[in-house]
């Protein structure tokens, strides 16, 4: 069906690798091959030192349906099997990616579209998004870390609301909870998306790699430790060069001028 499809597209404009899931046809659902391909585009867009943002989206009427049936058969029939799956690749690696990742939301968002969203940094949604974690009704467990996600995004109570009942989240209830940040008109959604992405790509990326880095742990550690950790970076960063340049400009009146970070994106591989 995917035969002679790019179903991952990749462009860079203004600091911004766009990827799209461009499997319209089936509301961009996922199969090994999108798998593989969404793994390589990452991998493209940390190493890429004009990439300082990334943008990932999905072509058509949805952002991701969740798996595509054919897979959902697949492991029906033996889920010990080789299928035509994710092979293992885990998306949540885009966390140790050192550049921001943000997930521009529009239509359906579920299932393994979910947590692909949920590993984002950042979730902005058109008005149309629909959030659902179908797993109850499917006789499944919260895939792909969702309750661990899920619970740090929405809270607790929240996630399991959302997880229980299996039901569909409208985009300004999902902004209301913080499952997303920002929402936008459907009409004019992808240009809306990229530019809030290049503002965002004005920033330092050694910044962007430290903070995400804090975040990253974040969860691990008590105020303290974060306080003390964050101390000894202050005083880094403060003798960095991104610093010295952002100053420089500010005094010149001009954009600053940082130097790129690069990076290898090494997804975790699953057990199964």
């Amino acid at each position: 069906m995917d035969q002679g499809q790019d179903v991952v597209l990749y462009a860079v404009e203004r600091g911004v690798a766009r990827i799209a899931l461009n499997r319209p046809d089936r509301l961009n659902a996922s199969n090994g091959l999108l798998s593989r391909g969404l793994t390589a585009a990452f991998t493209r867009a940390a190493a890429d030192p004009e990439v300082r943002v990334v943008l990932l989206t999905g072509a058509g009427r949805a952002f991701c349906a969740g798996a595509d049936l054919q897979v959902l058969d697949e492991l029906s029939d033996d889920p010990a099997a080789q299928n035509s799956g994710s092979g293992g690749l885990r998306y949540d690696g885009l966390m140790s990616m050192p550049k921001p990742v943000i997930a521009a939301i529009h239509g359906p968002c579920a299932g393994i579209g979910l947590a692909l969203a949920c590993s984002a940094d950042i979730r902005v949604a058109a008005d149309d998004a629909i959030f659902v974690a179908p797993f109850a009704k499917l006789g499944l467990c919260a895939e792909g870390g969702l309750a661990w996600l899920l619970s740090r995004l929405m809270g607790s109570g929240n996630a399991a609301e959302m997880l229980l009942s299996a039901r569909g989240i409208a985009a300004d209830e999902a902004h209301a909870k913080g499952l997303v940040s920002r929402l936008f008109p459907l009409a004019g959604f992808h240009d809306a998306a990229l530019a809030y992405a290049v503002e965002l790509a004005q920033g330092a990326p050694s910044s962007f790699a430290l903070i995400k880095r804090q975040l990253g742990d974040a969860s691990g550690e008590d105020f303290e430790t974060a306080r003390a950790n964050a101390a000894r970076l202050t005083r880094e960063t403060l003798h960095g060069a991104d610093f010295g340049e952002a100053l420089a400009a500010k005094r010149e009146g001009r954009p600053a001028r940082f130097a790129p970070v690069t990076a290898t994106f090494a997804p975790p591989i699953s057990e199964s």
